[in-house]
């Protein structure tokens, strides 16, 4: 990042970019409706964000800001929530537990609108960069790229990269407008926001499984892995040991099994 704190964090080139007009066909007179078409965006400076900082950014002059720093082109990660085709488009909703999810578009260009396109899979972490849009009071982002995670590392690296991201622009904020309160930069709420969410997610997944599991012998470690294929084996036994010394579960055959105590 530039000294200026917008420097790029990503860049590449992207196909399927947003316009001014959330790519709504217009038509009048004897001209028939033009097909939606993305025009293509050159990804420059990407803010990493968490889905929180989106929906509560404020909108002045077509400007998106959080706590006074403008945001346009940005990234999240999360769980994809529901996945759904339109004609020209995928909605998406896109949650990483520290609000509720956002609405996410990935539009198609005329060809690709044609093609059976199938929308990624609920229930895996994904990355979108998008850029922030707003229709009536409802903010969503329209996809630059969207991709799954390959490695839950990704996760943790996208929370740093917030929390960094934030700190160093709102320290590049202040030192422009001369600000000198002390206050804590959004990313390292988001952080908070994320470490706690994200753990009680896992907890709840894997006792829910326990919970479900019909068998005498219960659930193993192994099953949960691969029931939740986002999750570390590490985090799973975290959750278990958790979950073990709160009453919730207990183990029954040997130590890879799990029943629930309710």
């Amino acid at each position: 990042m530039s000294k200026s704190g917008f420097g790029s964090y990503s860049r590449f080139s992207a196909a399927g970019g947003a316009s001014g007009d959330n790519g709504q066909p217009s038509g009048g007179g004897a001209t028939p409706p033009a097909k939606p078409r993305r025009p293509k965006a050159q990804i420059q400076n990407i803010i990493p964000c968490c889905v929180n900082q989106l929906l509560t950014s404020t909108l002045v002059d077509n400007v998106f800001k959080i706590r006074g720093i403008e945001i346009s082109q940005v990234s999240i990660v999360g769980i994809i929530r529901q996945a759904e085709r339109a004609p020209h488009y995928i909605l998406y909703k896109i949650d990483d537990m520290t609000s509720k999810p956002i609405e996410v578009r990935q539009w198609f260009d005329g060809d690709k609108a044609k093609q059976e396109i199938i929308p990624l899979p609920v229930g895996v972490y994904a990355k979108v960069f998008g850029i922030l849009k707003c229709t009536g009071e409802a903010k969503s982002l329209e996809v630059l790229k969207i991709r799954i995670l390959e490695d839950m590392n990704e996760f943790t690296t996208h929370i740093l990269e917030t929390v960094n991201a934030h700190m160093i622009l709102y320290k590049a904020r202040q030192a422009t407008t001369g600000e000198s309160t002390p206050v804590a930069p959004s990313g390292m709420d988001a952080a908070i926001d994320y470490g706690k969410h994200h753990l009680s997610f896992i907890r709840k997944e894997v006792l829910r499984l326990i919970h479900e599991c019909p068998r005498l012998e219960g659930k193993s470690i192994r099953e949960l892995q691969t029931e939740l294929p986002s999750v570390s084996i590490r985090a799973i036994k975290e959750a278990i040991d958790y979950l073990t010394i709160e009453g919730h579960v207990y183990s029954s055959v040997d130590n890879e099994h799990f029943k629930s105590a309710d």
